[in-house]
């Protein structure tokens, strides 16, 4: 399977919306999933790339810089989805790669713990665990 590995457009809106459910994101409305997209293309700390093959969507990673007061910064996965017909074919990975090709730095990614298969995909390409924590939400 030859597939390309760049950066995305506004119109792969659409199928980074169906891969996205893949992983149990809610279903955008065609417009929503635009908005969403064109946010971050247009954002000086966000980056998103896809893997497409025969002019189809199949994966896509969502990268933004981090910048911290205290801590170092660094490079974070906001999202990874490859559709699952297309899984274990490398296509997780060749979109890490390229993330990391393009920027130089250190990476991080958090994963829900109870995404085993995510963990074990991370730290089989290079990642360890560094820590576990719990996320807060607020009110409003």
């Amino acid at each position: 399977m030859e597939y390309i590995i760049r950066s995305a457009s506004e119109s792969d809106a659409n199928g980074i919306n169906k891969v996205s459910k893949h992983l149990g994101y809610s279903r955008l409305s065609s417009t929503e999933s635009v908005t969403k997209l064109q946010e971050l293309l247009n954002s000086a700390q966000d980056q998103v790339f896809v893997a497409e093959w025969q002019g189809q969507i199949i994966g896509w990673l969502h990268l933004f810089y981090a910048r911290r007061l205290a801590s170092d910064n660094f490079f974070e996965i906001g999202g990874l989805v490859v559709s699952p017909e297309n899984r274990g074919q490398g296509i997780g990975r060749a979109l890490v790669q390229y993330a990391q090709d393009e920027n130089l730095g250190k990476f991080r990614v958090r994963c829900n713990e109870k995404r085993h298969d995510a963990h074990k995909f991370y730290e089989s390409i290079g990642f360890n665990g560094k820590k576990v924590q719990c996320v807060f939400q607020g009110c409003s």
